[in-house]
C-alpha cells in the first residue's frame, strides 16, 4: 500500500505510548523520554526515531529483524516478554526495550496511540462472516453517499474514500496500516468507515484497538481450515467482532446477525452475553429483518422484495441480480437502521448501487447468451450462486472453477460436487495455484465428482474460450472463483489475469467471426 504520507498532529513519548496501551506494553530498559516518530513492524520500513514490533508471524519471526530496524535508527522496540532477556544490550545503545505477552496485540494498541485513536471519532462499520462482506460494504457505502456522508472502505478489492483507492494485499490489513488508513480518512474529511474484517484478523488481534459502531456476522461456512484448523476455532474468531464492539467506546451500537445460518443463530442466542442491542435478519419468521416471500423477484438485471418485517411493505430494489442478494441487502438494511438512518434514505441508496465488481457481475452478449463473473471460491458461495443462476436460467448454465493452490484443501472436491450437481455442465480448470501443481489441484476437485457432465482444462484462458465458443442462446455461463481479482498466482509469479477482461476478448472474437 503506497499513501501519500501525512505528519501525524501530535508526537508521542515513548512513555506515553506505555501509559496509553493500558498495561499491554511494559518497560523493560532504556530510556523512555524520546519522541516516537512513526510504528512499524516491517524492518525494511524502520527510520530513525521509529518504535520497532516483533510479530512472531507464520513465515517470519519479527525478532530476527530486530537489529537491522536499530541499525537503521529505532529508538524503542516491542518484543516478546518471554524474549526480552535476549534484547537487554539495546538499551547500553540508548534504545527502550519494551516487552509485551502478544507482541500483536502491543503493536495494535500502539498503532491506535500514535496515530490518535481515529476510530473514536468516525462511524465504524465492521462485517464479518465467509460470505458477503464485500456485497454488504458496497451496499452500506452507497447508503450513506445518499445520506451525505462521507464513507471509506477498507476490504478485499481495495480501500477507497474521497475518490481514491489503493491496491488491498489483505482483506483487514495490519493494525499499524489500519489505523493509518483511518487516520487519512479522517484527515480527509471521512465521517463514516465500512470495514471488512476477516477472521485472520480477529484471530491476529488487527482489530482490536478500533471502536466500532456496529458489527455484522454473514454466514459461517468451508473455508480458511488451512489457519483455523477446525470450525469452532474458525466461529470464535468471526464471534470476537462482538466483543470488540461491546469494549467500543461508542455510545450508540448495534449487532446485525444471519439466523438463518446455525452459527448465527448461536451468537442470536447468547445475546445477552453483550451490552448492545442484537438484530436478526433471515428469511425465517423467526428474523427481525426478513422479506415477504412472495414478493421476490430475483432477474437477470436486479432483485426486488418487501419487507414483511419490521415494517411491512417497505420495497427493496436493487440493480443487482442473484438471491444471496437478499441476505446482503437486509444485513445492509438492518445495520442501518440500527443506526438511525431513514427507511427513504436506505431504499434509495441500495436502488442506486449498479455493481458490485466480481460479485455476480453479468457481461450480456449479443448472441443472447450470457456471463456471470463471481467470486464464490467455497462450496457454499457456489451453491448460493448457482441456485440463483438456475431460477434464472432459460437454457443450459455452464461452469467454470478452478480452487486455489497452498489453501484449504478440504473445500475441493466439495466444489467439485455442488459445480455437477447444479449446472449442466462443468469445466474444472485453474484459479491461483501458488505453488501447487495444478493437475493435482484438479485431481482433487475431480474426487467429489460422481457423475455428470463435465471436462478437463487446466489452462484457465483456454477454459474460458471453451466456455464463451460453446454457449447457445439463453444459455448462462458463471466463471467463478476470482472475481474482481485481475491476476493469477503460479509459482511465486503473479501476473495479469482478468476473468471479466478475458470473456469480453473471447465474446469479441466469436462476434468477429
Amino acid at each position: 500500500m503506497k499513501m501519500k504520507e501525512k505528519k501525524i498532529n501530535s508526537l508521542l513519548k515513548i512513555s506515553g505510548l506505555i501509559q496509553a496501551s493500558g498495561g499491554l506494553i511494559r518497560h523493560v530498559a532504556g530510556p523512555v523520554d524520546g519522541d516516537i516518530l512513526s510504528v512499524e513492524y516491517d524492518s525494511r520500513k524502520a527510520a530513525p526515531g521509529c518504535l520497532f514490533t516483533a510479530i512472531e508471524g507464520y513465515e517470519a519471526d519479527g525478532h530476527k529483524y530486530i537489529d537491522r530496524a536499530v541499525d537503521a535508527g529505532a529508538s524503542a522496540v516491542i518484543l516478546s516478554e518471554k524474549r526480552a532477556g535476549e534484547f537487554m544490550h539495546l538499551a547500553g545503545k540508548g534504545v527502550a526495550v519494551l516487552a509485551s505477552g502478544n507482541t500483536r496485540k502491543g503493536l495494535s494498541a500502539a498503532s491506535a496511540a500514535f496515530f490518535g485513536d481515529p476510530s473514536k471519532d468516525m462511524m465504524i462499520i465492521g462485517v464479518t462472516g465467509t460470505n458477503g462482506k464485500t456485497s454488504i460494504t458496497y451496499m452500506i457505502e452507497s447508503i450513506l453517499a445518499m445520506h451525505g456522508i462521507s464513507t471509506g472502505v477498507i476490504g478485499t478489492i481495495n480501500y477507497r474514500w474521497g475518490g481514491k483507492d489503493y491496491p488491498a494485499p489483505n482483506t483487514t490489513p495490519e493494525s499499524r496500516d489500519i489505523h493509518e488508513l483511518l487516520h487519512g480518512m479522517k484527515n480527509d474529511g471521512v465521517k463514516a468507515v465500512v470495514i471488512e474484517v476477516s477472521s485472520h484478523a480477529l484471530e491476529l488481534n488487527r482489530a482490536d484497538d478500533i471502536h466500532f459502531d456496529a458489527a455484522i456476522f454473514t454466514n459461517l461456512t468451508r473455508d480458511h481450515l488451512d489457519f483455523h484448523r477446525d470450525f469452532e476455532n474458525y466461529f470464535n474468531a468471526k464471534r470476537k467482532i462482538f466483543d470488540l464492539l461491546h469494549l467500543s467506546c461508542k455510545t450508540k451500537k448495534a449487532g446485525i446477525v444471519n439466523v438463518d445460518d446455525s452459527y448465527g443463530m448461536r451468537i442470536y442466542q447468547g445475546r445477552d452475553s453483550w451490552s448492545f442491542p442484537m438484530t436478526s435478519y433471515g428469511l425465517g419468521s423467526g428474523a427481525m429483518f426478513r422479506p415477504e416471500a412472495g414478493t421476490i423477484r430475483n432477474e437477470i438485471d436486479g432483485l426486488f422484495y418487501e419487507l414483511e418485517s419490521p415494517e411491512k411493505g417497505i420495497a427493496v430494489k436493487l440493480q443487482l441480480s442473484g438471491r444471496f442478494h437478499i441476505y446482503n441487502s437486509m444485513a445492509a438494511v438492518a445495520a442501518m437502521r440500527g443506526l438511525d438512518v431513514p427507511w427513504v434514505t436506505i431504499t434509495g441508496g441500495i436502488s442506486a448501487l449498479k455493481r458490485v465488481p466480481g460479485r455476480f457481475d453479468v457481461i450480456h452478449s449479443d448472441e443472447g447468451f450470457s456471463i456471470v463473473v463471481d467470486y464464490a471460491h467455497t462450496g457454499d458461495a457456489l451453491l448460493k450462486l448457482l441456485q440463483s443462476v438456475n431460477e434464472l436460467k432459460a437454457g443450459r448454465v455452464i461452469t467454470l472453477f478452478g480452487c486455489g493452490g497452498d489453501r484449504d484443501r478440504t473445500k475441493r472436491p466439495v466444489m467439485g460436487r455442488v459445480a455437477v450437481e447444479n449446472s449442466d455442465h462443468v469445466i474444472v480448470t485453474s484459479d491461483n495455484p501458488r505453488t501447487e501443481e495444478r493437475e493435482v489441484i484438479i485431481s482433487e476437485i475431480i474426487a467429489g465428482i460422481d457423475t455428470g457432465s463435465f471436462e478437463i482444462i487446466p489452462d484457465r484462458e483456454e477454459a474460458i474460450a471453451r466456455a464463451v465458443s460453446m454457449a447457445g442462446k439463453r444459455d448462462i455461463i458463471v466463471i467463478a472463483g476470482k472475481g474482481h481479482e485481475d491476476y493469477q498466482i503460479i509459482g511465486r509469479e503473479k501476473i495479469h489475469f482478468d476473468d471479466h477482461e478475458i470473456a469480453n476478448k473471447y465474446l469479441g472474437m466469436r462476434a468477429a467471426r
